[in-house]
This record gives structure tokens, sequence and C-alpha cells, in this order.
């Protein structure tokens, strides 16, 4: 007899996006298996730079801290970016940064900011807390084909012991990267455009380069953009001391001498080992559909973008959270089956906005061209510098401060939103500009004591009444007679009643506004039915099969 393991949701790959879902779904008490095909060993570190709302989750989990203050990173190191003519020639420009343990005072618009740390200390660290929490993670496991039936997911897999069992769950989450099996198995294409440009990168080990460094812009640097010629080798450190990872732009997808790379941008005078490196290629693509039948697709798999501005992972971060809460409210039984079709209609129109950001700063990236004037110990090299300063500073800074992106994304038209007919502010990708509009993400109000209003938010709902006398207990109590879990906090802060603009707002569980009115709808009834997709008509959870074992979509894109 098959061997057969149920659980709620399988999680395919425990990348970082695989491994925040899994955290999200412990997090809401859902029970998962999550397959990863490999040990979870990191082999080349990228993607260093989590956002603020990232961090927000974090804390949500109890776990902030364990990351900021983590062993991967010095947390006293700032941030900071810069740009030259090349190591050892001249700097040209500083975007000052913060370190980790600042960001959190730094950032008026989050109790957490951003943070700075390898992807070979993040991942293992989000594997550390889901085993903690108990999760189900099996590592060396490969998913051989699956196959859905009206109510549930069954995933033939193959342990480390070669033998293959299966995994029955009610919900299928393919996060196993920008090639996912699953996504082709499911014939999802993506759209927009592959191969925008080529990349070849360099993890590397040098003890010297940052005192270089630090001697050429008078600080130690995490990031070194170089104008010396149309590669623009840019440098960045992994561990904030001997390990650095080289990037270059390449005319096509080649292999490279990574040595001889290193040495042209460093110096020929300091050792260094080379420890792993790889081309890559950089696309502009997001899938048509993020959902067939009982399967999902989420993060790389999902979307696929430059890394310009680190909106790869953290967008599959938000992918995430959003399926989780979600899955949790059909799970407990307040939501229908319907209410994960939002999953789709929210995140999609997010990963295009992000995508589309990225590719507008490899455009903008482009538009600075070396130019050996600015070398030259003469007047005119003085006056090109300058020049280029503030041309650096035109184009290059929305790269690295993207608070817009990190908290002003909105659920634009989302049905399980109620619109209240207000003005929709702007969707500036440097600016953010706080608001309860519904859709956009509840303000961060910090009280006296230091504490933040996201804080109080729990699970469920939470309504935040700011006035007092609104009749705000009817309202909640129609969402409770419907099973749906609310609570209500009360303040008096005159501060909080301006911030948050209307006198009754409901937060949903992920923490984004859904509902604001000064006073308690006519038809509360009516609202709690429409947040809680009681309204939405079953869509994506025919049956479906997959056609064919993964293998055989492997080898295409």
């Amino acid at each position: 007899m098959t061997r057969i393991d149920e659980t709620t949701v399988v999680i395919i790959g425990a990348g970082p996006v695989g491994l925040f879902l899994a955290n999200e779904l412990s997090y809401r008490g859902v029970d998962y298996i999550l397959v990863e095909q490999g040990e979870g060993k990191v082999y080349f570190p990228a993607g260093e730079n989590f956002f603020s709302r990232t961090m927000e989750h974090l804390r949500r989990w109890g776990v902030a801290d364990e990351f900021r203050f983590g062993d991967g990173f010095p947390s006293d190191m700032a941030r900071t970016m810069g740009f030259c003519t090349s190591i050892g020639g001249r700097p040209l420009a500083v975007f000052a940064g913060t370190s980790n343990a600042d960001a959190p005072k730094a950032d008026p618009y989050s109790p957490e900011g951003g943070f700075f740390y390898p992807k070979k200390a993040f991942d293992p660290t989000l594997r550390a807390v889901a085993e903690r929490q108990g999760g189900d993670l099996r590592y060396q496991t490969s998913l051989e084909s699956f196959e859905q039936t009206a109510d549930h997911v069954d995933c033939t897999v193959t342990g480390p012991d070669g033998e293959p069992y299966v995994i029955r769950g009610k919900w299928l989450a393919a996060c196993d990267g920008g090639r996912s099996a699953v996504r082709k198995a499911l014939d999802i294409r993506f759209v927009g455009t592959f191969g925008e440009g080529y990349n070849f990168a360099t993890y590397f080990r040098c003890a010297g380069l940052g005192d270089r460094i630090a001697a050429l812009f008078g600080q130690r640097m995490a990031q070194v953009h170089t104008l010396k010629d149309d590669r623009r080798a840019y440098l960045t450190t992994v561990d904030g001391a001997e390990e650095w990872r080289l990037s270059i732009y390449a005319r096509e997808v080649e292999q490279l001498d990574p040595a001889e790379m290193v040495r042209s941008v460093i110096g020929a005078d300091l050792d260094f080992e080379v420890l792993q490196a790889q081309p890559w290629s950089g696309h502009r693509v997001v899938a048509e559909r993020y959902r067939k039948g009982r399967a999902f697709i989420l993060g790389d798999a999902a979307h696929l973008r430059w890394p310009k501005g680190g909106f790869g992972a953290n967008t599959g971060f938000g992918d995430a959270v959003d399926f989780g809460w979600k899955v949790a409210a059909v799970t407990e039984g307040w939501a229908p089956e319907a209410f994960l079709d939002t999953y789709e209609t929210e995140r999609r129109p997010i990963a295009i906005r992000n995508t589309n950001e990225a590719a507008n700063n490899r455009v903008l990236d482009h538009m600075i061209q070396p130019d050996p004037i600015l070398d030259e110990d003469s007047l005119a090299g003085e006056a090109a510098r300058r020049v280029m300063h503030e041309r650096l500073f035109a184009l290059r800074l929305r790269e690295f401060v993207t608070p817009g992106i990190q908290l002003g994304h909105r659920y634009r038209g989302s049905p399980i939103l109620v619109d209240d007919g207000s003005l929709e502010g702007p969707d500036d990708h440097m600016i953010y500009i706080p608001t309860t509009r519904p859709g956009s993400r509840a303000p961060h109000y910090e009280f006296a004591d230091g504490r933040s209003i996201l804080d109080d938010f729990g699970q469920g709902f939470t309504l935040v009444v700011t006035d007092e006398g609104t009749g705000d207990e009817a309202f909640a109590k129609a969402g409770s007679a419907l099973s749906i879990p609310v609570r209500v906090v009360r303040y008096t802060d005159d501060a909080l009643r301006s911030l948050y603009e209307c006198a009754l707002v409901l937060v949903r569980p992920d923490g984004h506004v859904c509902w604001r009115g000064d006073l308690p709808p006519d038809r509360p009834e009516e609202v709690w039915a429409t947040v809680s997709g009681r309204r939405l008509t079953t869509a994506g959870t025919s049956s479906m099969q997959a056609k064919e074992p993964l293998e055989s979509a492997r080898r295409t894109l």
C-alpha cells in the first residue's frame, strides 16, 4: 500500500519564499509539509537587501531581532553605497546608509526599518525558526508529479531513501523558483521580456579589499559601483568583512574567467580566493496567472526581474503573507475557497509594478557611462566629477531609497475591499504617504512608551477606534456573529486620529485596511460579507490534473 502523508498545504521549495511561507503558516496555525530537493545549503549569496515591510512581518512573528542582530552581518555597519571611477581611482558619490541596529530609529514610517543580511545567513535562520515552531520540513525530497482532485492535491515525492510516497494536501504552494517545474506542469506562461540583459557574478574572499575601499571613501562601504568601463563592475560585501560579491554587465550569457574578472577590478596586488561564480540573465516577466485549481505559484515562480532595488525576494514575501492569511481564513471556515482567487487579484499587480520599477532602475543605470576625463587631475576633471556627482544622485539614488515600494503598495480594485470613494494618492516608489485608504497598509504610529500600533493588530481583523461614541460594538459583533475573528482596539491620541483619517478603520489580518468610516456602516453584515469573500463566486477551484511528470517540464522555461 502506498504511503500517504496528509497536510493542509504542500510547499514546494525551501528558498527564502518557501521558508517565509512556512513561518507564516505556522504563525497562523496552518499545518504544512515543505518539500525541498536539496540539502538547504546556500551556494551563492545574493539578495541581501530586506525591506522594512519584510521586517514588520518578522516582528509579527516575534523574531525580528534574531535577524537584525544575527551573526551573519555586523549590526553596526552602515549600508552605505558608493560610486567611483575604479577601486583605487576617484570617488564620485556616496549614498549614506543606516546600520541594521539603527534602522528602527531612522525610519519614521516603520517600527523596524529595513536591514542588510546575506542570503547564506538569512535562509538558515528562517529554517531554524520554522523548525523551532514544529514545522515539517523535508529536505533531499524531490517532487516527481502531482495530481489534483476536487478536494485535494496528491504529490508523489521521493525521499532521501529513494522510496516514493504521496503527500496529500488541500493546497499546493509552488515556491520552486524561476524555472518552476510546477508552473510548467500547470501550463502557466510568463508574460513579458526575457533576457533584457546579462550579468556575470563572482563570490570571493579577500582580506584587504574592505580596507582599500574604506581608504578611498574615508569610511566602510557596503556596496561600491565603478565606472571604469562598460562592464560597470560593482562590489557588495557579503559578511561585512572578507567576503564579497562582484557583479558585472555581460554582453551575453558567457562563462568568463572569474579570477581574471576579480583581479581586473580590485587590483593585482591583493590576494583573493574565488568561492563561486555564475552567469545570469535579467528578465522582466510576470506569470499570466497565479492559480490553477488547488495549485498556486509564489515568488520567483510567479515573477522574475532585474535585481535592481532588492524587489525580488521582498515581493515574494508579500506573496507568502497574502496567500498564508487567506489559506488560514479558508481553513478556519470563515471564508469560502473562492477567497483564494484574490491572492492573484491582489498580488499580481504588485509584481508588475515592482518588476517594471526594477527594469527602470536598470535603464537609468545604463544612462551612467564611463568617461576617462573623470580620472583627470585637472579643472576639466573636477568639473566632470561634479556633474557626475549630480547625475548619480538624480538617476541612481532611486534604486536605494524606496519607501514607496516598501510600504506604499495598495490593492486597487480588490473585491474583498470596500472602496470609500476617496481620491487615491500618488504611487511614487521613493515617497511613502501614510494613509488608511482601503487597500493600503495601515500606518505605523509610535506611542509614548515606544510601542507601535502595528503590535496591537491580531491574527484576525482589528477594528481601530479613535473616537468615542461611534457605536463600534454593533459593527464588531456583526462580524463575530459570522464567525469572523475580530477585535476592537480603542485609542484617545489626537495625533493617531489625524493619521488614521477616520474614526473607524478596519484592518485585515495582513495589516492592510479593508474598510473605514467615521460611523459604522448602515448594513454591517454586508461589509463583513465583502471583506470575508462571501460575495465571491467559486472560480479557481475546478479539478485539474498535471498532464505529465515534472521531469519533462523541467526541460523548458
